[in-house]
């Protein structure tokens, strides 16, 4: 399997099964794609989530109808026989599938971190647990600095662009303002405008 980031923007996803995995896999979803959950019942909290919802028991000749232009299907419920069924299903009609227990189907929901940056964390289905406990390790060590270097070197290299012409001295001096430790412990103070300051004198240097 390969790591890539894919917009799942105005995309349709199918999740079979209304029970706590299907529900956080829905809200995984919702803010992008177009999401639809099929089950005979849901779990608590599925009402505040902007997906439409289908309560009915989910027959098997119905369910080439509910995928037929799905990006993604997610198959949740709680029968082995009819997971399998509906993955196998999809797998004919081209549409990826994520599977929720042992088989692993093409796409693995990973754990991730994301504010300005995106950090995505998997094991590739050998043990969820790890990835909940790195990613809680990892956003107590990265703190609002590192959310607000990102916004700086986005800021900055968009000024470069206009001044220097150089990709690899726009490289070279946005790799200077990444090195640079006074920068740091200003974001880490919040002292954003300060930071901006010190990062244009940086410029400045490897301008003149």
């Amino acid at each position: 399997m390969k790591p890539i980031i894919v917009s799942f923007e105005n995309k349709k996803v199918v999740i079979f099964g209304g029970g706590k995995v299907g529900r956080r896999k829905a809200k995984f979803f919702e803010d992008e794609a177009r999401v639809l959950v099929i089950s005979k019942d849901f779990v608590e909290g599925f009402e505040e989530l902007d997906v439409d919802l289908i309560e009915k028991e989910i027959g098997v000749d119905e369910i080439d109808g509910y995928i037929a232009d799905a990006f993604l299907v997610v198959t949740a419920t709680d029968n082995v026989e009819l997971n399998k069924e509906i993955a196998d299903r999809a797998k004919r009609r081209d549409v990826l599938v994520n599977r929720v227990g042992e088989e692993r189907g093409d796409v693995i929901l990973p754990s991730t971190i994301q504010n300005n940056f995106l950090i995505a964390i998997s094991t590739l289905g050998k043990s969820p647990g790890f990835c909940k406990f790195l990613r809680k390790d990892l956003e107590q060590y990265l703190g609002k600095e590192f959310d607000l270097m990102v916004r700086l070197q986005s800021e900055i290299r968009e000024k470069l662009k206009e001044t220097i012409d150089s990709q690899d001295k726009r490289r070279e001096i946005l790799w200077k303002i990444l090195e640079d430790e006074e920068i740091w412990d200003l974001l880490g103070k919040n002292f954003y405008d300060k930071a901006v300051n010190r990062s244009e004198k940086i410029i400045g240097e490897e301008d003149g």
